[in-house]
């Protein structure tokens, strides 16, 4: 115990007695009370042997800060310095502090000292079990449930940060957009459980033929979008060649059934002039619908398709 804390016996108890991870810091920022929780910590996560933080500027902890979240650091600092200079009654902010072992996440709260010489209060929360929860949520949001792709809606928000990009910077990045060919016949005649499968193990052939930046979503049913940054428009259409390729020889069962499936391919490279992702989008499925109408199983590409007929409406 500190000689701070042992003066006040009743709320050096009830200091120590919180899971929060807490120090006190005079007028300047400097460390003058921790409790147990915070010598804890420090124990617990030390490479090296422990050193008492009384009497360590705290400002000067904050900036010097390495490792996962030590970004926060400055800000984190700034808020401090403002409740001590009394801009602010109040400074919080939740970040990363991550182990070799865990991902940890920490709710940084700080409060001014009612009293005449100043100071503050300055507690760490462990928040890492909501902050998984938060998560895990997102995720399941943003997921579908059958295939464990991206869904439509996370699809769209990140493929107009790209479109944002390609405004920017003039980089190239295509759309390629796929339709498996009658998978209506599929549900119908074998039921569900095939088709979902169907589905499973053609994200699982595809994801194996993408790259890793490479975004691979569901847009809805049948319905695939893939989001390629960096490729020119001839550069998708050979992905999609590859895919379509490996999609018509996947073998599919269910024990008993035996099927195969094909898929018809649209693409399109986003423009600058797009306002937003839906615009090329809108390209990706004329192109779609052209390759649905030459037979199925095909890709057709817009920009060939406006060459050689014409203006396309899209």
């Amino acid at each position: 115990m500190t000689p701070i804390l042992e003066s006040k016996g009743f709320a050096a108890a009830v200091i120590d007695a919180l899971a929060s991870h807490l120090c006190v810091v005079d007028r300047e920022g400097v460390i003058i009370a921790v409790n147990h929780a915070w010598l804890n910590f420090k124990r617990e996560n030390a490479t090296a042997p422990v050193q008492s933080d009384i009497g360590t500027h705290y400002l000067r902890i904050c900036r010097s800060a390495t490792g996962p979240g030590s970004e926060e650091g400055e800000p984190f600092a700034i808020g401090v310095r403002a409740v001590l200079t009394r801009k602010t009654a109040l400074f919080q902010m939740e970040y990363p502090c991550h182990s070799p072992t865990q991902n940890r996440w920490f709710l940084g709260r700080v409060t001014p000292l009612k009293a005449e010489q100043g100071g503050a209060v300055i507690s760490h929360l462990n928040i890492t079990d909501r902050k998984l929860v938060e998560l895990e949520l997102a995720r399941l949001a943003a997921t579908d449930p059958l295939t464990g792709l991206p869904n439509r809606r996370f699809f769209q928000q990140t493929a107009n940060l790209e479109l944002e990009r390609v405004r920017r910077f003039s980089g190239s990045t295509s759309v390629i957009m796929l339709d498996v060919d009658h998978f209506k016949s599929v549900n119908d005649t074998y039921g569900h459980a095939l088709g979902d499968e169907a589905l499973r193990c053609m994200t699982r052939i595809c994801n194996g033929l993408l790259r890793q930046m490479d975004v691979f979503a569901r847009h809805g049913g049948e319905e695939f979008v893939i989001l390629l940054p960096g490729t020119e428009d001839a550069g998708a259409c050979s992905v999609a060649e590859k895919l379509r390729s490996a999609i018509a020889h996947m073998p599919i069962s269910d024990g008993q059934n035996h099927i195969k499936l094909t898929a018809s391919f649209g693409v399109t490279q986003l423009r600058p002039a797009d306002q937003n992702i839906e615009a090329a989008l809108a390209r990706a499925d004329t192109a779609l619908y052209a390759a649905k109408h030459s037979g199925r199983n095909c890709v057709k590409s817009f920009a060939v398709l406006e060459r050689e007929g014409g203006k396309l409406s899209a």
